[in-house]
C-alpha cells in the first residue's frame, strides 16, 4: 500500500514546522528588513488595515517671549497608514502510480520544499509592493510614492554599476537618517559583478545580526570566506546582502533596494493553514497550504480599493502614495547595470 499523504504529514505538527522554516529561509526577515507590527494583525477580520501615527516634527522655531504679546499655540499633525490584506493559498497532489514509478513518494518530497516555495511567494508579493511605491526603473516620474527616494531611475540620469557613489547617494536620499541603513537586496547579475570586483566581504552570522542594533562588526575577505568552518554573510559597504533573482532588471537596468531595519512591516489575519486529504478512488493524495497576511512598505499608504490585490495591482504605481517624511521611510532605490 502507498504511502498516504496523511502519514507524511500532520498539520498540527508540519505547520508550525513549515512556518519556521519558512522565516529561516526568508533573507529579508532574516535580514531584519521585514519586522512584525502588531497593528497590522487583524484577527477581527477586514481587507484593509489603517495604522494612524503623529507626524515625526513638531513644526516652527521658539517664539520671543515678552511682556506684552502671548504664544502661538502649535498642534501635532496625525496621519494614517493603510495596508491590505493578501490571502494566498496553493495545493498540490500525486498519484499513486506516480510514486510508483519513481521509487519514491512525491509528496514526501513536496512536504520538504513547501517552506522554500512559501518563503520566495511571500518575497515575490514583497517585491511587488516596492515595485508599486517606487515605479519605472529607467522613466520614473514624480508620480510615484517613493519617488524622493529613487537614485538614477529618471530618463535622463546616467546609470553605472553599483559602487561607492551609489550607496552614499542612497544614504544622502534619508539625510541624517542616512546611517540608518543596514541591508541591501540585488540580483545575482549584480552581487557577481561586485564578487568579481572583489568588492564583497563577509561576516559570521552573529555579526552581520549586530548590524541590526548598529554595530559594526568586523569582516575578512572573501578569499577566506567560511574557511574556519563558520558560516558567513556577505556585506557591501557595510550592509549585509540579500541577493535574489526576483529582484529583476528590466533589460539592462537592475534595482538595488537599500532598507533600514524594520522598513518593511508584517502582520497576518490568520496564521498559515495546512490541510491533507486522500483520494480513494483517484489513488491519489493531496495538499493544501493557505496564508492571509499583509506586507506594508513603512511610511506608505494603499489608496486603491481593490481588495485582496494580485501582484500586477500591487506593483501599480497608482495604488500607492507616501504619507510620512521622505527621510523617516526607510528605503532606497538605486537603479544601476551589471558587467554580467
Amino acid at each position: 500500500m502507498a504511502t498516504l499523504r496523511s502519514d507524511v504529514i500532520i498539520p498540527e505538527i508540519f505547520t508550525p514546522y513549515v512556518i519556521e522554516q519558512t522565516t529561516l529561509r526568508d533573507a529579508f526577515l532574516a535580514s531584519g528588513v521585514v519586522q512584525p507590527m502588531a497593528e497590522l494583525n487583524s484577527s477581527e477580520g477586514g481587507d484593509f488595515i489603517n495604522v494612524p501615527f503623529w507626524r515625526a516634527n513638531l513644526s516652527g522655531d521658539f517664539e520671543v517671549l515678552t511682556d506684552s504679546t502671548s504664544l502661538t499655540p502649535g498642534k501635532i499633525q496625525a496621519g494614517r497608514q493603510t495596508g491590505v490584506i493578501l490571502h494566498r493559498g496553493r495545493a498540490f497532489e500525486a498519484r499513486d502510480l506516480a510514486a510508483l514509478a519513481a521509487g519514491s513518494d512525491p509528496m514526501a518530497a513536496i512536504g520538504a520544499k513547501v517552506a522554500d516555495y512559501v518563503a520566495n511567494q511571500r518575497q515575490k508579493d514583497l517585491l511587488a509592493c516596492l515595485d508599486g511605491v517606487f515605479g519605472s526603473l529607467a522613466a520614473n516620474t514624480s508620480g510615484s510614492a517613493f519617488f524622493d527616494l529613487a537614485v538614477d531611475s529618471a530618463a535622463g540620469d546616467t546609470r553605472a554599476t553599483l559602487n561607492p557613489r551609489t550607496v552614499s547617494k542612497a544614504r544622502a536620499k534619508l539625510g541624517d537618517q542616512g546611517d540608518k541603513l543596514v541591508a541591501v537586496a540585488f540580483h545575482s547579475d549584480v552581487y557577481y559583478d561586485l564578487v568579481e570586483r572583489r568588492a564583497i566581504d563577509y561576516v559570521t552570522v552573529g555579526e552581520a545580526n549586530a548590524t541590526t542594533d548598529n554595530m559594526t562588526p568586523d569582516v575578512f575577505a572573501g578569499s577566506v570566506a567560511a574557511a574556519y568552518g563558520n558560516p558567513s554573510v556577505p556585506t557591501y559597504m557595510g550592509l549585509r546582502v540579500i541577493v535574489s533573482d526576483d529582484v529583476a532588471p528590466t533589460s539592462t537596468d537592475y534595482p538595488v533596494y537599500f532598507f533600514t531595519a524594520g522598513a518593511i512591516a508584517s502582520g497576518e489575519q490568520m496564521g498559515m493553514q495546512t490541510e491533507t486529504d486522500r483520494d480513494i478512488l483517484a489513488k491519489s493524495d493531496a495538499m493544501s497550504i493557505d496564508l492571509h497576511y499583509c506586507y506594508h512598505p513603512v511610511g506608505a499608504r494603499y489608496k486603491v480599493s481593490t481588495v485582496n490585490p494580485n501582484r500586477t495591482v500591487l506593483a501599480t504605481v497608482g495604488s500607492w502614495e507616501k504619507v510620512y517624511e521622505t527621510k523617516n521611510i526607510g528605503i532606497v532605490r538605486a537603479t544601476v547595470t551589471s558587467n554580467y
